[in-house]
């Protein structure tokens, strides 16, 4: 019997549900759209974005069909300046939700159409470590009654 509850996600869940956030492509193939059972993409043409779910993105990297273009979010700088801020601030600077799925498979997949993909990778764990320190020391800093259940009626 699991002991894992219903509302629960798996580590492959989240990774499943992050491939469907869009991406921008530019393809290097031209075709009027595709139709899938996820929606319809397209038209591709040579050297014009497209956006795609991060899934297909990745399929057509895979078969030399494109390039992917990082989200804006998604360079050195951008990421220094959310983790200044984050170490200095209470609130969680605006990324994406799958920002760590987004990050993991564009790093993994479009190596090549990335600048440092790797110190992108180590600043995103840096922001993803300082949000777990901020979230220990918030839950630290509930006390006994706070936690309490007031059961009306």
């Amino acid at each position: 019997m699991s002991t894992r509850s219903s509302s629960e996600l798996t580590h492959q869940e989240v990774n499943f549900s992050a491939e469907d956030e869009v991406v921008l492509v530019v393809p290097n193939f031209s075709l009027q759209q595709v139709h899938l059972l996820g929606g319809t993409y397209g038209p591709f043409r040579p050297q014009i974005q497209a956006a795609v779910p991060l899934w297909f993105a990745t399929i057509l990297k895979k078969q030399g069909k494109c390039c992917i273009i990082p989200p804006m979010w998604l360079n050195v700088n951008a990421l220094r300046t959310v983790i200044e801020t984050e170490r200095v601030d209470a609130v969680f600077q605006g990324l994406p939700f799958h920002y760590i799925e987004l990050a993991a498979e564009l790093c993994k997949h479009a190596r090549d159409d990335m600048i440092d993909w790797s110190r992108l990778y180590d600043l995103v764990d840096t922001i993803r470590s300082v949000r777990h320190v901020k979230i220990q020391s918030g839950l630290r800093g509930l006390n006994a009654d706070a936690l309490k259940v007031i059961a009306e009626h």
